[in-house]
């Protein structure tokens, strides 16, 4: 086996060439994952990826769906009340 096929299979478990996708994540992917979540919970991201007919791994699924989709996600600013929680809190403890 070639040196070039040999290394693309060993950094990325050959997922590019089994049509694995990487990048940004597309609306259509983003519906399925919400859609699959809603009807079966949270939880053993490999076969979410797989059930739900991503082409993602399950880390990137969890990632998605904790950091973007999730429907309890705050967005927005911060409020007075919690921005002085932080300072307090920084004053005490500091950078750890």
């Amino acid at each position: 086996m070639p040196w070039g096929v040999m290394a693309g299979h060993l950094a990325w478990g050959g997922l590019i060439d089994e049509g694995w996708r990487k990048g940004p994540w597309t609306a259509e992917e983003d519906r399925l994952l919400i859609e699959y979540v809603r009807l079966h919970g949270e939880g053993r991201w490999n076969s979410v990826a797989r059930l739900a007919g991503l082409k993602r791994n399950g880390k990137s699924c969890r990632l998605r769906w904790v950091n973007y989709l999730r429907p309890d996600l705050k967005r927005g600013q911060i409020t007075p009340h919690e921005e002085s929680i932080i300072l307090e809190l920084h004053a005490r403890w500091g950078n750890r």
